[in-house]
């Protein structure tokens, strides 16, 4: 059996003692918390999938599909670069997605590359604002739902996709200052609109699911702590009337609300 002396031991805690004191990352962390990093994520996310909401009825108008637009009369932000690919029922490429009656299926894609900005209210009153940059690619396939009736009438759209992102964003509350990026993965699965969407503006099934890894750092007067996590953030639909519906960022549920992109009442 080897033998390790006492003096080598004293000499091994000393060096890793020191290491501990020059790292930026504490053991334990005090300005990351899980808390204060699952708030963070939940402002991103709920911000991305809103937006992603609002891509999916963008793509319909890119596609000239009919749409009305919802109760506030207004279309959504369509800060994006597109094409796209038609498919009539048999799966064959309709050329310039003409004649429109006979697509049945409709792959968009979509890169988004543009800035964030918000403010609200953090849980002790402190205003919390943050900016940043928003790089995503997604490929949002389409699948239209038609009646029997002669001649067919649309009834439903139904968008699955999977997108990719890189965001950084710079969240502010007084001299508590952190940077966050994240490497993000979007599965929509099935997200379902009824027609006509003057009385169906918010999906009534599907959800959509993302993998968030996230690298943050913050400081905090001249304190620095850096951490890198990894989180799973799920919406499920319906909405209510109110465009509101339930996100989860792993054990947290917080409430969202799909028009002002604004997340709330966390617990």
């Amino acid at each position: 059996m080897k033998t390790v002396h006492l003096p080598t031991l004293l000499a091994a805690a000393a060096v890793l003692g020191l290491a501990a004191c020059e790292s930026t990352t504490s053991a334990i962390p005090t300005l990351l918390t899980d808390a204060t990093i699952n708030a963070d994520v939940a402002t991103n996310s709920g911000d991305a999938m809103a937006a992603a909401v609002e891509t999916m009825v963008g793509n319909d108008i890119f596609n000239a599909l009919p749409y009305v637009a919802s109760t506030s009369g207004e279309l959504p932000a369509l800060e994006a670069s597109r094409s796209r690919t038609c498919y009539d029922a048999s799966g064959q490429v309709v050329a310039n997605c003409l004649p429109l009656s006979s697509v049945r299926k409709i792959v968009t894609h979509v890169e988004i590359n543009t800035s964030r900005t918000g403010t609200s209210s953090t849980e002790g009153g402190t205003a919390k604002t943050w900016s940043g940059a928003v790089h995503r690619i997604s490929n949002d396939t389409l699948v239209r739902t038609f009646s029997t009736a002669q001649p067919p009438v649309e009834t439903a759209r139904t968008h699955s996709d999977v997108t990719v992102g890189h965001d950084t964003t710079t969240f502010t509350e007084g001299n508590f200052i952190r940077s966050v990026a994240e490497a993000t993965r979007d599965t929509v699965k099935a997200v379902k609109f009824n027609l006509p969407r003057s009385s169906n503006p918010w999906p009534v099934s599907g959800s959509i699911v993302r993998v968030d890894t996230v690298s943050a750092t913050a400081t905090r007067e001249n304190k620095t702590e850096s951490r890198t996590v990894v989180r799973i953030v799920e919406v499920d639909f319906p909405a209510d009337a109110q465009g509101n519906v339930v996100l989860k960022v792993n054990d947290k549920v917080c409430n969202l609300n799909l028009t002002t992109h604004v997340v709330s009442n966390c617990h």
